[in-house]
């Protein structure tokens, strides 16, 4: 995935939060401690959470990742957005106002930005989408 394709390159600095692959899928990588390799090392961050994370600790992980992201100062922005942290869709039980707010801390960076649409399987995904784009709009 993009993990392993950034892994070893300093030029690029790849964050993700996800659920904790100790005990969800994909169970054999994205783990904390895989922070890059060779020239790469420091520029991969794993923020691994337990499926029954809520808001406040999804947000407090990326805040984590918009520190991290402040220390690199990147020219640009590519977030691979999937919703599937609704609670519709079994996630981390995020709702429609935590989605304006995730889209309006990403415009906080004030980076130019490109979002990738990486999906969920709840009912609820395409306001989800709209909600992060609307919250980055707004605060851009």
């Amino acid at each position: 995935g993009t993990q392993g394709i950034f892994y070893g390159r300093s030029d690029v600095l790849f964050v993700s939060i996800h659920a904790d692959p100790r005990g969800d899928y994909p169970y054999y990588l994205g783990h904390a401690d895989e922070t890059g390799s060779g020239e790469g090392l420091g520029y991969n961050m794993n923020l691994p959470l337990p499926r029954a994370a809520g808001a406040q600790q999804w947000m407090a992980a990326l805040e984590t990742a918009c520190i991290k992201l402040g220390m690199v100062a990147p020219e640009a922005l590519v977030v691979s957005l999937g919703v599937d942290t609704a609670a519709s869709d079994a996630g981390f039980g995020l709702q429609g106002a935590d989605y304006l707010r995730i889209g309006e801390r990403i415009a906080w960076l004030g980076l130019p930005t490109a979002f990738v649409f990486e999906g969920g399987l709840g009912p609820d995904i395409g306001i989800h989408t709209v909600n992060v784009l609307e919250g980055f709009e707004t605060a851009a």
